[in-house]
């Protein structure tokens, strides 16, 4: 299994105030945020519980939503298949992990901030994810992080509550967006309670940012091609692999909810129809359809 290679870019954030004097009302000069080595590096430990929910909230059209028993076990599974085999707690065989309760519990606090209590498993995430009375543990299906990978930047820290930029980036060679959020921290208040904690905050919020390519992207004309092509698979959640016409194979990426469904029907050698999008040459190839 692969392992997130975690990034933690930190910025300095200008900020201006105004304060007031006995007389009259200046502005300060600009101050600078800086955040300590423990926090930086706390901060970049929350890479794994990003990645989990911004993938969950990509592959699956969902939105971050705690109270939802729905998403709460998804991202968990993301979360517990991808990361969970970190834990010292976790038992690991060639298909699924398995994890105490009070395991799952602690991933569960890292994704939300509200965490109250495990809710009941929906049935049809049965295939990913079962409680055992008799051992008290939880058995999930073991998952893959891809040909991507998360990276977090640091943009403030206010009354408690630390804010961050995730991106989503392909770990091909033209590195291209995948995804950006705004995510939001708080201090995690069961970490006391923990003998190790992995995870010092909890998140509380992931917002999508409407982007989709770079800042630098060329201003040339937008590539858009219909091809028929073979399936090869899925690389990741978002990343399919085809064999064209000419013999050669190529990594499609793909967002769209609709164009996930009709891939993940298809068997490998079957033939298909896609229409694609390239910003630029060394761009990825984004399908925005299956005809």
């Amino acid at each position: 299994m692969k392992r997130l290679t975690s990034s933690l870019v930190i910025c300095m954030l200008m900020l201006g105030t105004a304060a007031c004097t006995s007389n009259t009302e200046t502005d300060d000069p600009p101050q600078s945020q800086q955040i300590s080595i423990d926090t930086e590096t706390a901060i970049s430990d929350m890479t794994a519980p990003v990645d989990a929910l911004v993938r969950c909230m990509l592959e699956n059209d969902m939105t971050y939503d705690p109270e939802d028993s729905e998403f709460f076990w998804t991202a968990l599974c993301y979360f517990a298949g991808a990361y969970g085999q970190h834990h010292p707690l976790a038992e690991l065989s060639d298909t699924d992990l398995t994890l105490p309760t009070q395991a799952v519990q602690e991933h569960a606090i890292a994704l939300f901030a509200d965490y109250d209590d495990l809710p009941e498993i929906p049935a049809d995430l049965s295939f990913r994810v079962t409680y055992d009375a008799d051992s008290d543990t939880y058995h999930f299906s073991l998952g893959d992080i891809g040909l991507s990978e998360t990276t977090l930047t640091f943009e403030e820290e206010q009354n408690g509550i630390v804010t961050v930029r995730a991106e989503l980036r392909s770990t091909m060679e033209d590195k291209s967006l995948i995804g950006a959020w705004r995510v939001t921290m708080t201090e995690n208040t069961y970490a006391d309670s923990i003998a190790e904690p992995l995870y010092l905050y909890s998140i509380s919020s992931v917002t999508p940012l409407d982007e989709t390519t770079d800042d630098t992207t060329s201003s040339e004309t937008v590539i858009t091609e219909t091809i028929t092509a073979s399936y090869n698979g899925l690389s990741d959640g978002h990343t399919v692999e085809l064999t064209l016409e000419d013999g050669s194979i190529e990594a499609f990426q793909f967002t769209d909810a609709d164009v996930s469904a009709k891939l993940q029907q298809l068997q490998t050698g079957d033939s298909l129809t896609i229409t694609y999008t390239q910003e630029r040459k060394d761009a990825a190839m984004v399908i925005t359809a299956v005809l």
